[in-house]
């Protein structure tokens, strides 16, 4: 079994046991050892018990990805950015026969790769595994290029986990580069959105991480911020934990109100996609 850092261990520890459903991403991560991970999350679940944001989380990505598939159907190619060892692309290519998942990371994916294969060769046909640095949007670009990805088809970009350390100036270029029809936008809110009664809980666990794995800022964006993001981009629909809470288990039991969440998920549209389209091609 591959062992991960404790960081990285952290929120698989924290999902998997019910993010993930189909026998592929279960099978996947059956061959990663979370042990490393284990302190870590017991501090952080002494602060609030933290399976329930990455459950709602998680829920919420996969809420606006199966929109995703509704709305374009069989042409739609997904990239994750910053896919370290989660299941993700296993699980859609497990749900979605059909769809073509990129996954990019600046390191592990050719162990990821393999992992996969050893489960099944047709995963690691139908799952790109790329390593790539997300800072150098050429080499991004010319990657996926290079994969089989087709700019001329639907794209959706998933953003989850990566804009905590990911300088804004660096998640721009990265979406202009790719300029995809969808974005699924995950991020942690400023401290003047969060109530003053819960405010502690996202300052204590983002400090025991950044301190385990060495970042010295988390950034943070109020919806605003998030809506002016990326040209030719707006939020076509967003939540909280609230709302997540809501719609995953049909109770509010640890998230009553908008401001008791400290993490929101967004999926924001390409207004001109039609117009940007026709010029490439022209």
């Amino acid at each position: 079994m591959l062992r991960l850092s404790s960081t990285s261990s952290l929120v698989l520890l924290w999902a998997q046991q019910e993010c993930y459903q189909t026998k592929e991403a279960v099978g996947f991560l059956s061959q990663l050892n979370l042990e490393e991970g284990n302190v870590l999350y017991e501090l952080c679940n002494e602060i609030f018990q933290y399976s329930e944001v990455i459950k709602n989380r998680k829920f919420g990505v996969m809420h606006f990805i199966k929109k995703c598939m509704v709305d374009s159907g069989r042409d739609q190619q997904i990239l994750i950015a910053g896919a370290g060892f989660d299941a993700l692309g296993v699980e859609l290519i497990a749900l979605y026969p059909h769809v073509k998942v990129f996954e990019l990371d600046r390191d592990n994916m050719g162990i990821k790769s393999a992992m996969a294969a050893k489960l099944d060769n047709e995963l690691d046909r139908r799952i790109s595994f790329i390593e790539v640095d997300l800072l150098n949007t050429f080499d991004v670009n010319k990657e996926l290029s290079s994969h089989g990805w087709n700019y001329l088809k639907p794209t959706l970009l998933v953003l989850e986990g990566v804009s905590y350390y990911l300088s804004t100036k660096s998640i721009q270029e990265l979406v202009r580069v790719i300029s995809p029809d969808s974005v699924i936008f995950e991020s942690l809110k400023q401290d003047k959105d969060i109530s003053i009664q819960r405010l502690n809980i996202p300052q204590k666990v983002f400090g025991l991480i950044s301190d385990s794995c060495g970042l010295s800022h988390i950034n943070k964006f109020s919806r605003f911020q998030i809506e002016n993001l990326f040209n030719n981009m707006s939020i076509e629909n967003g939540y909280g934990m609230e709302q997540l809470e809501r719609m995953r288990t049909g109770t509010n039991t640890f998230f009553p109100t908008e401001d008791s969440g400290w993490i929101e998920v967004c999926l924001l549209r390409d207004t001109n996609r039609g117009l940007y389209i026709t010029n490439r091609c022209t």
